[in-house]
Parts: C-alpha cells; structure tokens; sequence
C-alpha cells in the first residue's frame, strides 16, 4: 500500500512486559520502523532494509549514530537480561494496575486506570485535582508527574518491584485521602 508503519517506543522498551511494547500488540510481523531511548540509554530507530539510509551515519547527534553507544546499548540489554527486569516490570506492573483500579473504586474521582508492565495511569476528574494530588504524592517523597489534562502517569525505573508497587499505592492513597473533597 505504500505505507509504512512505525512505533515509537521511546518510553516503553522494557517496561511493558515485553522488551518491546509492539510484541504485546499482535502484530503478524514486525514495524517497518521502531525508535528507542531512554531506558535503552542510546538513542536510535531500527528500520527494515528496504528504508534504511543507503550510507552509514545519516542520522547522527549525541546520542544516537556514534558506535560507542552500541556498547552501551549492549551492555544494558545484558543487565536486563541478566537481571529478568522485564519479567519484573510484568510483575510489578500487575500489582500497581490492580492497585490503581482499587484505589479508582474507594475514590470515585479517580477513573480509567490503565497500563502495560509498570507503564500506567490514572484519570482525575479535574486538572486542579490532578494537580493537587501531584502536590500531595510528591510532598510524602514519591515522585511522578500528570500526563495531557488530568492524567496522573507512571514510569518508574525497570528495578521497580512490586513492593515498591505497594509503597508508592500507600503514598497515593494518603494523598487521596487528603484531596478527596
């Protein structure tokens, strides 16, 4: 058709449960063009032969192009290997989506929790509210920001582990239970 698809997985690479976020989607073959960083520590896009650039060092900057940064890739690709982190991102991220849809429940201005793997969010019914709880979550020393107009998102750390999961669903309900009117 002419068209090429691509996924951004600037965010989600190894924190989904799966070391790519697309391997969850169902797709029947890979994306034509998949961008990663962040959690990769290198910047970069794979891309199927047919659109690659047709010499080397085309798309170059600080963090993306220079071949050291394979090292680097490499060696955090062993960690998380070595150290099972997206089996625990799965793992961690079970308890913190049933703990958010839990805390949805008790607090009804709270809706659509949502996620893959540790990747998750919440719904406020205000900016304000949102805002506020932010305030609240950060003042007791978890740390997370708002994502579009009300949304509370999360995106830890791929050591994040479930009973960091637990600690952060207290936190969030101490600061719901003070801006809750």
């Amino acid at each position: 058709s002419g068209a090429v698809f691509m996924v951004d997985e600037v965010q989600t690479f190894g924190v989904t449960g799966h070391l790519w976020a697309h391997e969850g989607f169902g797709l029947g073959e890979a994306p034509d063009i998949v961008t990663f960083a962040k959690k990769l520590q290198v910047t970069g896009a794979y891309m199927k032969q047919g659109l690659r650039p047709d010499r080397p060092y085309r798309i170059y900057n600080t963090w993306m192009g220079e071949p050291s940064k394979l090292l680097v890739a490499s060696a955090v690709v062993k960690v998380i290997q070595r150290d099972n982190l997206v089996q625990l991102a799965k793992e961690s991220g079970d308890v913190l989506l049933a703990g958010l849809k839990d805390l949805q429940t008790k607090y009804p201005f709270l809706s659509k929790a949502r996620g893959a793997g540790t990747f998750c969010s919440v719904d406020c019914d205000s900016p304000q509210r949102r805002d506020s709880l932010l305030k609240a979550i950060n003042s007791k020393g978890a740390y997370t920001l708002g994502c579009g107009e009300q949304t509370i998102r999360l995106r830890p750390s791929m050591t994040f582990q479930p009973h960091h999961a637990n600690i952060f669903l207290d936190v969030f309900n101490s600061a719901l239970s003070e801006v809750k009117h």
